[in-house]
């Protein structure tokens, strides 16, 4: 069931725009530590982000010579402890810095060039005489100054091993802003103090990062920087050294573009307060859930934070972190009962933490219940956008733009999963049409912003009827197909003949458009959407394909009076969605030039085209062989 993030059906908000890659230069090449594993270790660090194109030198007395090739760069990460690099690479490195440069500071780069008084003073804290630390162990950091970019949006880290540097040495009475710490315990050779973990400084135009963080001793262990935590620290650090900012999706959060508004969507948390939000005895909710720089953030013990709304059915998005070790979820359509609070769970959890549990306890799974059936697994530290999507007894579950839950939760394998879990004793679960979204206080540091809501009821607003009295006044046929009404189902019979349409009489512009189809027959059949009579005639436009035959192009755009638009020859998921003997699910949305069709939920055209801004639906009974085709519950949304 795995979907690549591109055929996302519901884009969510991109955490980053596409901009040059920002050019790092690490400079290594000695250490008293183990450099020959660090310096390579920091290189994946930043490659594994778009953000960052990496060089290396191993020779920095050379390589800095060459003052304008050392000025292409947007930043320096120093990990180097060696000898002095001398004239000129020094005075080029200064003059780059204070131009501008940005530089990372990486555990023991502090150590470097005692009596180098402006390496000193740039670096602000380093390892001189006095300085040491206690065991390698693991401990928590904490976020000081949450208005500083590199700090605003992250979790404090939990359990972080590694060495806890303290005594570090303020040089020269250099300015600095001090923005992590950790507690240097006794219990482990400490100082009974605070220690500076991320400090934060200007050498001239040049931004300074300083983290003295990421032992690994020749023959050690290399926990400290395989610990995501690290890894984020590192580039959020180095980002703001080479930017001033870091893209962490906070400047288009909580915002409703005009389109989605024009279609239904509504806020859930607005970035400035908890408006609409309550504990579960109605009441306004703890302290400990916190509105932090457009984020809703549960720090301390809060209770469970419940909407004052209830919803049926919906489509929500939203984005979370999760920090290191946490364990939350979101619930919806909650039911309070004797026994707790009952409800269908996105769990939400540090996955890399927590990879022992069952798969179906893991993140985005429908808790205990139904595995997510992701690609990777959720780390620490880092934002994820998530979906979750109800229609009456259907339920998905979306992360990172993969369908990774679809579940019928009246079916019997739904209810056979349910015996198999914590929730065999409740007979209802998952059952209730109807409740309040909750987001679970369950111990750990969670992070959520950007969460909108489409529910039934605003789509109810914007829906046009398609019948009209008993029978199928409103609609008009063309070809031989025998066209009947039976409730809310619309029958086409062929006998063999040529193409046969039923189409409205009004025309659509921007619209999301639903059916269920069943196909008695392997005959090609479509639903036409932005359509128009040709020459009086012959229907012409899109076409969302109902593909049956062992092509199972079902879902794909064709355009009718034309060729294909967007098959399904290279999508084998899409392929998947259409299944034989049973009611699929057709969605058509068209908004503006974007056009989007999913089967059963799974997403099988995602494209812009501009050919036919507006037109009619039609249903099409496909020509060449006999054969009955139903539409039931045909719906039409207008967004005007």
């Amino acid at each position: 069931m795995r979907l690549p993030a591109l055929i996302c059906f519901f884009a969510l908000t991109a955490l980053s725009t596409a901009q040059e890659p920002i050019k790092v230069l690490i400079v290594s090449g000695a250490n008293n530590h183990d450099w020959e594993w660090t310096t390579p270790s920091l290189d994946r660090i930043l490659s594994a982000s778009s953000r960052f194109e990496v060089e290396v030198t191993f020779e920095p007395a050379k390589y800095l010579v060459d003052l304008d090739r050392l000025r292409s760069f947007d930043a320096i990460l120093l990990d180097y402890n060696g000898p002095r690099w001398g004239e000129p690479a020094e005075s080029n490195f200064l003059t780059a810095v204070r131009s501008g440069l940005g530089v990372s500071v990486v555990h023991a780069a502090n150590n470097a060039f005692p009596g180098w008084q402006a390496y000193e003073s740039m670096v602000c804290h380093c390892w001189r005489k006095g300085t040491g630390h206690g065991r390698f162990h693991p401990f928590d950091v904490r976020v000081e100054d949450r208005s500083h970019p590199i700090t605003r949006t992250l979790p404090d880290l939990v359990a972080h091993p590694d060495e806890l540097y303290h005594r570090l040495m303020h040089m020269h009475d250099c300015g600095f802003d001090q923005i992590a710490s950790a507690f240097s315990d006794p219990a482990t050779g400490g100082t009974n103090s605070y220690e500076p973990m991320i400090v934060v400084r200007m050498e001239g135009k040049g931004r300074i990062f300083h983290t003295p963080l990421g032992h690994v001793w020749k023959g050690g262990t290399h926990a400290a920087h395989e610990d995501l935590q690290f890894a984020e620290v590192i580039r959020r650090g180095t980002e703001w050294a080479a930017t001033g900012d870091v893209i962490d999706g906070t400047s288009n959060a909580n915002t409703l573009t005009s389109t989605q508004r024009k279609t239904g969507w509504q806020l859930l948390f607005d970035g400035k307060s908890l408006a609409g939000w309550e504990n579960a005895k109605g009441e306004a909710p703890g302290a400990g859930w916190q509105v932090v720089n457009g984020c809703l953030r549960r720090a301390t013990a809060a209770g469970n934070l419940f909407t004052k709304t209830k919803y049926t059915d919906f489509e929500l998005e939203f984005e979370f972190q999760v920090a290191a070790q946490a364990n939350s979820g979101l619930k919806y359509r909650v039911q309070h009962t004797t026994s707790g609070v009952i409800g269908p769970e996105f769990q939400i959890l540090d996955d890399t933490f927590h990879e022992n549990l069952p798969s179906k306890q893991l993140s985005a799974s429908l808790y205990d219940v139904i595995t997510a059936d992701k690609s990777t697994p959720i780390g620490p530290l880092r934002w994820h956008q998530a979906r979750v999507v109800t229609r009456g007894n259907h339920i998905e579950h979306w992360i990172d733009g993969q369908l990774v839950v679809s579940a019928d939760v009246s079916g019997d394998q739904f209810q056979e999963a349910r015996l198999n879990s914590k929730f065999k004793n409740h007979e209802d679960f998952a059952k209730a049409q109807a409740g309040p979204i909750m987001l679970q206080d369950h111990g750990g540091e969670v992070w959520y912003r950007s969460m909108r809501l489409r529910s039934s009821e605003s789509l109810a607003k914007k829906e046009v009827s398609l019948f009209q009295g008993d029978g199928l006044e409103g609609w008009t046929p063309t070809g031989d197909a025998a066209w009947t009404r039976h409730g809310d189902t619309i029958i086409g019979k062929v006998k063999g003949g040529g193409q046969s349409f039923l189409h409205t009489a009004d025309e659509y512009q921007d619209f999301l458009f639903e059916a269920e189809v069943w196909v008695e027959v392997k005959g090609n059949s479509g639903i036409q959407f932005r359509s128009y009579l040709k020459d009086g005639k012959r229907v012409c436009g899109y076409q969302a394909e109902i593909d049956p035959s062992d092509r199972s192009w079902s879902g794909g755009i064709f355009c009718e009076c034309d060729n294909w638009i967007q098959d399904l020859k290279d999508n084998p998921q899409a392929r998947a969605a259409f299944q034989l003997n049973s009611w699929n699910r057709y969605r058509i949305e068209c908004l503006g030039s974007h056009l989007r069709v999913s089967i059963n939920g799974i997403p099988t055209a995602d494209l812009h085209d501009d050919r036919f801004a507006s037109g009619f639906i039609a249903l099409q009974v496909h020509s060449g062989r006999k054969g009955t085709i139903h539409w039931r519950n045909p719906r039409l949304y207008e967004f005007k």
